[in-house]
């Protein structure tokens, strides 16, 4: 296993510089990223050129490359600076909105990896029953509904129609506590992990639903197929419990290719939801990589498609890894 993770790793390496550079290449055709400062009249012409100077951008391409990768993986001035917010770093911009995007998506996550598993199991050991009919039902329509649809049902549902949680945003402003008004910085820490739960609610719900639909029926297909399976029956013909056929025996292999689903979700932990983020006005990361592309934020755009791509890197060696973990026959060296 040592041995396999030391050529994992090192063959990361340059599937990760390919990345960059391609990366690198294709948004830097989106123009020049302090063009934007020359219709400020408050900057100096030669400001911009002293900027231009000391991010290279006065250099060819490749050499401009190599000196934002090694600013990448050893920041020294925060990853560039960034028009979204003027005076600021890209990288305090990004660590600024990941919390709320880690406590969004992976809230959506782990929900929809409890419900998906062991609905999908229950699916396939009880097919063509009523319960069977309606998870399928259930399944498609999570997968086949927009999302921005159902948020926005949900927001007319739930905090329109029948006010019980916030339409948008992430806190309030002011808090409720012993009767009098607080400011939300200064409110008890429980108090603001109640108000963060009620305003994450909708968006959790409407993010764990679509991705329960398409992992539900990936495990009911795959538990259906593994149940089939000459060791299965032999299992049962030695007069094992069927509990033991069922969850020792046939859910350890029909579990594998979710895991590989589950690991290609990893980003989305940092990378959240964009069209969510949009509909619930959450300030996350999907939501920034949606304006600096649009807005031309190269350095911002840039060092979120890396983050991206290490974390597709990283949720790959991890299922490989927990497929040695779940099924015995799987030894890597």
């Amino acid at each position: 296993m040592r041995n396999y993770l030391i050529r994992r790793l090192l063959q990361f390496i340059p599937v990760l510089v390919g990345i960059a550079f391609i990366s690198f290449f294709l948004i830097s055709q989106l123009g020049d990223p302090f063009a934007q400062l020359i219709i400020n009249p408050h900057v100096r012409p030669e400001d911009i050129a002293r900027l231009r100077h000391i991010w290279h951008w006065d250099q060819p391409l490749i050499i401009r490359f190599f000196y934002w990768l090694k600013e990448f993986f050893f920041p020294q001035t925060g990853w560039g600076l960034t028009t979204l917010a003027p005076g600021r770093t890209a990288l305090e911009l990004i660590k600024e909105r990941i919390p709320v995007t880690i406590a969004f998506s992976s809230g959506s996550l782990i929900l929809a990896i409890l419900l998906s598993i062991p609905l999908g199991v229950y699916s396939a050991l009880h097919q063509y029953t009523w319960a069977d009919n309606f998870l399928t039902f259930f399944a498609f329509f999570g997968m086949s509904m927009p999302t921005f649809w159902f948020g926005l049902m949900l927001m007319y549902l739930f905090a329109v129609k029948f006010p019980i949680f916030p339409a948008a945003g992430v806190h309030e402003a002011f808090l409720i506590y012993q009767g009098m008004p607080i400011s939300f910085s200064e409110a008890p820490f429980w108090l603001k992990l109640l108000d963060y739960v009620k305003h994450l609610t909708l968006p959790i719900i409407v993010l764990t639903l679509f991705q329960v639909g398409s992992w539900l029926r990936y495990m009911r297909s795959s538990m259906l197929e593994v149940i089939r399976q000459d060791y299965v029956r032999t299992a049962r013909a030695k007069g094992l419990p069927e509990r033991t056929v069922i969850y020792k025996h046939a859910f350890r292999n029909a579990v594998i290719p979710i895991i590989t689903l589950i690991g290609l979700s990893f980003p989305a932990i940092i990378g959240g939801a964009m069209i969510t983020e949009t509909v619930f006005s959450i300030d996350g990361i999907g939501r920034l990589t949606y304006k600096a592309i649009m807005q031309q934020d190269i350095f911002v755009a840039m060092a979120l498609i890396m983050i991206f791509a290490i974390l597709v890197v990283v949720g790959n060696l991890i299922a490989d890894i927990l497929y040695a973990v779940i099924d015995p026959r799987i030894r890597y060296t």
